[in-house]
């Protein structure tokens, strides 16, 4: 299975509908006087292959959900894939990224924000809007992605800015962040992971990276049976273990290293605001 940006995972969503139990938090909320909430979250990717780390393609996604009182926001910004599922530091689960439960829900809007831009490293890059792709009648409204998936505009190791004009029922806003550096130094089993074609089951498999910042996390995505497997570990430590439990047996399948930082930011009618950056390296690989 190829591994896909933020757009090819968003679009998944629009496939199944199922039960959550969500991990990664941005910060508390604030919470508004009128009788509903609104959340912004935009999520910046990159991915590239792990023997070919220059050849990286990325994108930018935006969403602006507004929920009632008293709805389940989490599962509304799972279902809309604006909310990550990871297992706790040094833990491994089975499932999604993005999962929510429709049946717990009442109606939720995603906002138009007017223009929504994202700049960096001295780039402005325009947001299209597309129509949310959803099954249910739950989540309608709008989402922003990039028009394309070029990596110079979205650059790692730089300071973002996203700013809103503004729309009928959303004032205008801007974010800020700094997204972390790319992966370096990643190794599986000993080996750079760049090298790594053949993986061996049975076996925990030891996994070090040049170490990161606190609070950011690096997670792993092994794909290879009929659900994809997750193992989260802190950045800063440098090191973790995936342990043989949860490698596939044999076959063809994909392994995914990713770094993922998070950072909360406010604004004017927002509860919650968050920019998350999501950078991997990925690498076919046959399990035996």
């Amino acid at each position: 299975m190829q591994v896909l940006g933020f757009l090819g995972r968003w679009a998944s969503l629009s496939l199944s509908v199922v039960s959550m139990a969500c991990s990664v938090e941005v910060g508390a909320e604030q919470t508004p006087s009128n009788a509903g909430t609104t959340r912004a979250v935009i999520a910046v990717t990159r991915s590239a292959p792990a023997s070919a780390p220059d050849a990286a393609r990325a994108d930018a996604f935006a969403g602006f959900l507004r929920t009632p009182a008293g709805s389940d926001a989490k599962s509304a910004l799972a279902l809309a894939g604006l909310r990550v599922d990871l297992p706790v530091n040094g833990e491994c689960r089975k499932g999604a990224l993005h999962e929510g439960a429709a049946s717990s829900l009442t109606a939720a809007e995603l906002l138009d924000a007017g223009e929504v831009t994202v700049t960096a490293g001295g780039t402005v890059t325009t947001l299209a809007p597309r129509a949310f792709p959803s099954i249910t009648d739950t989540i309608s409204g709008v989402v922003y992605t990039t028009r394309d998936r070029a990596a110079a505009p979205l650059p790692a190791a730089a300071a973002y800015t996203v700013s809103t004009t503004g729309g009928s029922s959303l004032e205008a806003l801007a974010g800020f962040g700094q997204a972390p550096a790319l992966l370096t130094g990643v190794e599986l089993a000993g080996e750079p992971f760049g090298s790594v074609e053949n993986v061996a089951s049975g076996h925990d498999l030891a996994l070090v990276w040049a170490p990161g910042s606190a609070g950011d996390r690096v997670y792993v995505e092994l794909d290879g049976d009929s659900e994809p497997t997750f193992c989260s570990f802190a950045d800063e430590s440098g090191h973790g273990s995936l342990p043989a439990s949860v490698v596939p047996q044999q076959g063809a399948g994909t392994l995914s290293v990713h770094r993922l930082r998070e950072s909360a930011f406010s604004d004017a009618g927002l509860a919650q605001g968050a920019l998350r950056f999501d950078f991997e390296l990925t690498a076919s690989v046959t399990f035996e």
